[in-house]
């Protein structure tokens, strides 16, 4: 195994929050406030009125109890399993499994009704339930899967499907994989999932994304269902939700424009917060842990043992209509890297209140404040984790704040409405290069979805309109404004065939860029006639409307200055795969991929003639490719293991060269076990060094052509106990244990060996 610094360059790789400088260009100041103003002050008032409204609902006086269910769920050994998902058909009535496997949901209407039961790793099971006062079903037995994922999937068609029923290839982290990992922010709970790697914060799946750092994404997050970005830069903003929040990631891959739309050219990502607890339920969990000294002595820059640690908590409970969640959590990280360090605070929860078992309003929202130095390159490859001189004192400061409201209607078990508002607050101000910088930006967001079945066909058809607003002094004040409208109709011809078409339009008018108009149209064909198997195709177009970030940025750092681009065009796409996912028995299944993506007006930052950076419409690009995952268990549940492998071959057609920094192939392992209270596990990632990086760069930054191939090992180590009647957990885990050195963006050696300790307690 090689400990050689690797070395690779990206394009575009300054972000509006790491460098600045508006006196580039200062026309770009100018704008327009008062309409940025006018704006805020028509959507004020709805987020009164819903705060209003919660409040009044919590105070109302709670009713008596009525009917109940109740049960323990376990596995074939009797053990209970944990964070089942357990709901009513036909209503919103639902809970989730304790650590001891048991539910309870209260206020059950008084009739017949399926009760379904689905967690990872085991069948999903339904249950019919005949009227009556209380139903206590005592010890429910799950029968084991090996598939790693849910078998409910809401992402993919925006209401409940199970996995076997989608033409896409779909992808799925629980929230257990991201505890036991110790994942801090959701892309280290990411960086595990079969055809994903990251650059740094930049996510890239099955080849769709090069590198930007957080200046436009071709992958969409969401989080319950709505989109999670930012109004300025339209990024994903990985840290501004924590991580003790998440009940489950779903991951489509491949374009989802056809249902949400611009930013999802390459694929979705939606982030399901953890339900309200119908008891009392609490969790507290801290860690700690340090930095090895650096493989290469001349690399240290401190004598300081570099450290890390955290704290996470969070409470939850329903009363009888009323309930509300909320989570805490603190992180702090001195790194590696010089001028690397974070310190990060999150709050998170939601309020909900239930109308009827068939109604229901929620008040959701997230804040962070995170405080951090600024690394934005290497002094050179003989002081790789150390800065420029001229950069030690760098340091940028973000607040964060998103606020949702949403009501649910369940009219019957096929047919629902739902309305969603949501508001995003992006603020930040940093101190680069002896120069202090701040913007503000403001998204708004608005969906109405309405489902109705129709004989063999499900209509899902919505609205979306949406605001945003920046008043910076990197992009100056610039307003955005945007609707849409998408439909769409699955089919089941019988219980083998099912086709899945829609339509989406999209109406864009983007400052001075100006006014955009889409139709996205997709088409899905699913098979199951296979015993245990099922077949499936999928196509379908997409865009992704330039950010404000990529048109207006003005600014320079290290020697490099970004310039403004006004005549960039929408980036276009038309993508088709086929695959085939297969249950051979409870101990393997496996699912292969094909796919084929082409692009047209791909936005790529790079440096033109007068040696500046400029984010232009610079290609047409295919990327084709194929995708491998096996997984199962061994010895009836004692060892469960995942192995996925993808392929991707990127050309620009333009140039007859390979697309900038894509790794041609990806191969990721894992090992998981549990023996009574002790539990083991093992994660394995290799990333091909990138075929082709911007040679540019190494005009700027020393040793810029440096890179070689990736191979991490993390090991952890569990056991779960009672200490004076209180359960607790305890992991230690090594990272990289193995100290092997690469590259994970420009100028800059990813994570090296850090060792871990968690402690745990949930009642």
């Amino acid at each position: 195994m090689k400990n050689y610094p690797s070395r690779h360059s990206e394009i575009g790789s300054l972000s509006c929050a790491d460098v600045a400088n508006p006196s580039c260009h200062p026309e770009l100041v100018s704008g327009s406030p008062d309409k940025n103003k006018k704006i805020w002050q028509l959507c004020t008032p709805y987020f009164l009125s819903c705060f209003i409204l919660i409040l009044t609902l919590a105070l109302l006086p709670l009713s008596a109890q009525t009917n109940t269910i109740s049960g323990k769920i376990v596995d074939g050994q009797n053990e209970p399993i944990p964070a089942a998902n357990v709901f009513i058909e036909g209503t919103l009535l639902g809970a989730a499994s304790d650590d001891e496997g048991i539910f309870v949901i209260t206020r059950v209407p008084d009739k017949n009704f399926t009760l379904i039961i689905s967690v990872i790793g085991f069948t999903e099971k339904k249950i019919e339930i005949q009227p009556g006062a209380s139903h206590k079903l005592g010890t429910v037995k799950l029968k084991s899967s090996p598939l790693p994922t849910q078998p409910i999937i809401t992402t993919a068609s925006k209401y409940e499907q199970n996995v076997r029923d989608i033409p896409v290839s779909i992808a799925n982290v629980s929230a257990e994989e991201i505890n036991d990992r110790n994942a801090i922010t959701i892309a280290d709970a990411l960086k595990y999932t079969s055809g994903i790697n990251l650059n740094d914060d930049q996510i890239n799946i099955r080849g769709s994304s090069g590198y930007s750092r957080g200046v436009g994404s071709r992958v969409l997050m969401l989080v319950d269902g709505v989109p999670y970005v930012t109004g300025d830069t339209q990024g994903l903003v990985f840290e501004a939700l924590a991580v003790n929040e998440i009940a489950d990631i779903e991951i489509i891959k491949g374009s989802g424009s056809a249902l949400y739309g611009s930013s999802a050219l390459g694929g979705v990502i939606n982030i399901l917060t953890k339900p309200i607890t119908q008891q009392a339920h609490y969790n507290l969990k801290v860690y700690g842990g340090l930095y090895s000294e650096p493989f290469y002595k001349k690399w240290k820059w401190t004598d300081k043992t570099q450290t890390l640690n955290g704290i996470k908590a969070n409470f939850s409970q329903k009363f009888d209509k009323l309930g509300f969640r909320i989570g805490v959590a603190r992180d702090q990280d001195d790194s590696y890297k010089q001028n690397n360090w974070k310190e990060r605070i999150n709050v998170g929860g939601k309020i909900q209140y239930d109308l009827s078992p068939q109604e229901r309003l929620t008040f959701s929202g997230n804040f962070m404040d995170q405080k951090r130095g600024s690394f934005l390159y290497w002094k050179d490859l003989q002081n790789a984790l150390s800065i420029p001189d001229d950069q030690r004192n760098d340091n940028v400061h973000a607040v964060r704040t998103y606020l949702r409201s949403e009501y649910q209607k369940v009219v019957s078990k096929d047919n629902f409405y739902r309305a969603n508002i949501l508001w995003f607050h992006n603020y930040f101000d940093d101190k680069v290069g002896g120069a202090k910088h701040n913007s503000t930006s403001e998204f708004v967001y608005g969906e109405f979805q309405y489902n109705q079945k129709w004989g063999r066909h499900f209509i899902t058809m919505g609205l979306n309109p949406t605001i945003s607003t920046v008043t910076s002094n990197l992009f100056g004040s610039r307003v955005g404004v945007g609707a849409a409208l998408f439909v769409q109709d699955e089919t089941k011809w019988s219980d083998e065939w099912i086709t899945t078409t829609g339509l989406r339009y999209d109406y864009s008018d983007i400052d001075a860029i100006g006014v955009d108009q889409r139709v996205n149209p997709k088409f899905g064909l699913v098979w199951k006639g296979l015993p245990g198997g099922a077949v499936r195709f999928s196509t379908g177009t997409g865009f992704r409307a330039p950010s404000m970030a990529e048109a207006f940025t003005s600014t320079s750092a290290g020697g490099i200055i970004i310039i403004p681009n006004k005549d960039l065009n929408p980036e276009r796409s038309i993508s088709a795969e086929i695959g085939w996912n297969q249950v051979f028995s409870e101990y393997f299944a496996g699912d292969v991929a094909v796919f084929y993506n082409y692009y047209w007006d791909l936005i790529e930052g790079g440096f033109i003639p007068s040696g500046q950076i400029q984010f232009k419409n610079v290609t047409e690009a295919r990327i084709r490719g194929f995708e491998l995952n096996l997984f199962g268990q061994l010895f009836s549940r004692f060892l469960f293991y995942r192995v996925g492998y993808t392929y991707t071959d990127t050309r620009d057609i333009k140039l007859g060269d390979f697309l900038t920094y894509r790794p041609r192939q990806i191969l990721y392992g894992s090992l998981n076990s549990k023996w009574r209270f002790l539990g083991f596990g093992a994660d394995y990632r290799f990333l091909q060094k990138y075929d082709r990086i911007d040679d540019t760069f190494a005009l700027i930054i020393a040793d810029a052509k440096e890179r070689v191939d990736a191979h991490v090992v993390d090991l952890r180590l569990s056991a779960t106990f009672k200490f004076s009647g209180v359960p607790l957990k305890t992991t230690i885990q090594a990272n990289n244990i193995f100290q092997y050195n690469y590259i994970d963006l420009v100028g800059s050696i990813a994570p090296i060996r850090q060792f871990v300790l968690t402690l745990e307690t949930s009642f």
